[in-house]
Parts: C-alpha cells; structure tokens; sequence
C-alpha cells in the first residue's frame, strides 16, 4: 500500500505538519515524488513513522531518535 503524506499523518495520528517537520530533520526519507510532485510513502515508511512518534511520546529528543534509526539502518546494511 501506498500513502500521501496527509494520509501517512492520519495513520500514525499526527499532523501534516508534523510529517513534513519530520522529513526536513531527516527522520523520514524523501519518498518518491509523482505526477504533481506528491509525495508517496510506503509502509515502511509508515512504520518509521510510528516508531518516531512513539518514541517522542517518552520524551527522547530529534537527535537520539535520529541515531536510532541510523543505527537500525546500519544494521540490516551489515
């Protein structure tokens, strides 16, 4: 399945606003842009965005989540 970023917002039950914030801090990588430039996001890309919701609900901070997720990335890389 496939998601625009109001519908990936809706999903993980944040704003718009909050997604695309998310994107310009790197957290969330530029998707695929079609036809008007729309964004289009996937389903791993919605549970990246789950599990950073989820963790900035305990509190952590933009930068130790970022490291999380490099860290997950580096991971299944090796």
């Amino acid at each position: 399945m496939v998601y625009s970023i109001s519908d990936l917002a809706i999903e993980a039950g944040v704003s718009y606003h909050t997604v695309y914030y998310y994107i310009r801090e790197g957290l969330i990588t530029e998707s695929l842009l079609v036809g008007n430039r729309q964004r289009i996001f996937t389903e791993q890309d919605l549970d990246e965005l789950k599990e950073i919701v989820a963790l900035r609900k305990e509190g952590r901070s933009i930068e130790y989540i970022r490291g999380i997720l490099e860290q997950e990335t580096a991971d299944v890389q090796a």
